[in-house]
């Protein structure tokens, strides 16, 4: 009996559900469109250019997973981990990435525009070249990303923990950085248009 009771628990469903989907991805299909993977366990796989619009992967554990030029637009991704994947090139347009685990992930050149990125980590992922107008990254921690060249403009980065950050060349035009954390946080050449810098003491200090 315990044997069976151990077979089909959650943690061993989780597993067998991502086994599946390498299973299917590697048998020739990637499109997932609309498909319920919430709590799905699949680290350390590689899933280039698989197609998850508008999925449900919630509470998934992708660490260290080769997504690459996959398109997520509209996905939901709250409270996933993802550490130290590959999501370059990746589209996350719309997606729900809040209280996402990124950190030291590669999301260069990724398409984030409207996502929602509040209270994610970001710690030491690599944001060069990405997209991220509209975006809502409210009290996300960014601290020593690599934002250059990154497209902040009209996003939300209220409370955003930019300590120790590149945001050389990024564009910030019109962004929101009330309070945010700006120590050491390199800005060369980067579009400030319309952000009030005031309310960016540290600028000041």
């Amino acid at each position: 009996m315990s044997t069976n009771h151990k077979t089909h628990s959650p943690m061993s469903k989780a597993f067998a559900r991502g086994i599946a989907l390498k299973n299917m991805y590697e048998l020739g299909r990637k499109d997932f469109d609309s498909e319920d993977f919430s709590g799905l366990k699949l680290s350390c796989c590689k899933l280039p250019a698989i197609n998850l619009t508008s999925s449900d992967l919630r509470d998934a554990d992708l660490d260290l997973t080769d997504l690459s030029g996959a398109d997520l637009k509209g996905a939901n991704l709250e409270r996933s981990s993802l550490n130290f994947s590959n999501l370059s090139n990746a589209d996350l347009s719309n997606a729900n990435l809040r209280s996402v685990n990124l950190g030291g992930a590669d999301l260069s050149g990724a398409i984030l525009r409207g996502a929602i990125l509040r209270n994610a980590n970001l710690r030491g992922a690599n944001l060069s070249n990405a997209h991220l107008e509209f975006a809502d990254m409210q009290e996300t921690d960014l601290t020593g990303a690599n934002c250059f060249s990154c497209n902040f403009s009209y996003t939300n980065l209220k409370k955003s923990n930019l300590t120790e950050a590149n945001l050389n060349n990024a564009n910030l035009r019109k962004s929101d950085l009330t309070d945010a954390v700006i120590d050491g946080t390199s800005l060369n050449n980067a579009n400030v248009e319309g952000v009030n810098l005031l309310d960016i003491p540290k600028l000041f200090s």
